[in-house]
């Protein structure tokens, strides 16, 4: 005869609440204010950088840290028409967007090489490639403006995307063969048995599969090519080639005390990150935890 199930006791119901309500106290609520103490330490700033864009320069010297009295768009103007901030933005947008597209090139195909091809010397090629990392950049300045001067590329636009899409290559091969070693090979076996050559399996297998990987990592290199500063200033001298990072320290170095201009040039620099980050932020999440998974 079968016995039938006895409800669990009111006490045992309010054993698990409080244990919830427990672990909540002790490890959700501090870990909540712990993130939003992170995301008021990024996003005060940017608003105090909106803020001080807005105002005019007597305004802010007397309400520094005060909400700006109206909509005050005449440093926008300034930073466009007196300094040419469109030109810089269109030259960063070339710069940049061409070395991303040569560097997640080169960088996919050589991550699908190292992870998924056998050659001799794949392991002393691996181990330089991490190593080059360690190599800070700064040591490699005066070689590299050498370089490019007795080449003749000094204020060429080429000698910044070289810079940029290389200076990448060994993080993008390290990151995106920690991805592509997780495509299965019997799907790389499967092609090549049915006529695949390699640059077709790159093509129709690696590239889709490791699509989210590949998306993070353009974000990742985008950013840091973006804000670049250094290289550009020394390879693009000349005030019509400059990047709008470069635009922003030159207004930088020349009006230390007008405030509003600086933030307004601060601002139009961060936009396109800001932007970038916003629109691709799951994308983002996405692809560092499927790499965290693999």
């Amino acid at each position: 005869m079968a016995t039938q199930s006895r409800p669990l006791p009111s006490s045992a119901y309010a054993s698990g609440d409080r244990d919830k309500l427990r672990h909540t106290l002790l490890v959700k609520v501090p870990v909540f204010l712990l993130l939003c103490l992170v995301a008021a330490s990024t996003l005060l700033p940017l608003f105090y950088m909106t803020m001080t864009a807005m105002k005019e320069r007597t305004e802010y010297f007397t309400n520094p840290y005060g909400l700006p009295q109206g909509l005050h768009l005449d440093n926008i103007r300034i930073m466009i028409e007196t300094y040419g901030f469109l030109r810089s933005f269109g030259n960063s947008v070339f710069i940049v967007g061409s070395a991303l597209l040569l560097s997640l090139f080169l960088g996919s195909l050589s991550a699908f090489a190292v992870a998924k091809l056998r050659f001799r010397g794949k392991r002393v090629f691996f181990l330089m490639l991490i190593s080059l990392q360690l190599i800070p950049g700064q040591v490699l300045l005066i070689p590299i403006y050498l370089l490019f001067s007795r080449l003749q590329m000094i204020n060429n636009y080429l000698s910044v995307i070289l810079m940029y899409a290389v200076g990448s290559l060994p993080f993008s091969i390290f990151f995106l063969s920690a991805s592509f070693r997780s495509i299965p090979d019997e799907l790389i076996e499967a092609a090549k048995i049915d006529g695949a050559t390699l640059l077709q399996v790159y093509r129709k297998i690696i590239i889709p599969i490791g699509s989210p990987s590949i998306l993070t990592l353009g974000i990742l290199n985008f950013l840091s090519m973006w804000n670049e500063l250094i290289l550009a200033l020394l390879l693009l001298p000349d005030e019509n080639k400059r990047t709008i990072t470069t635009s922003v320290a030159m207004v930088v170095g020349r009006f230390i005390t007008n405030e509003p201009l600086l933030q307004t040039g601060l601002l139009m620099s961060a936009l396109p990150t800001i932007v970038v980050l916003i629109i691709f932020s799951k994308y983002l999440v996405k692809g560092i935890s499927a790499g965290i998974g693999k």
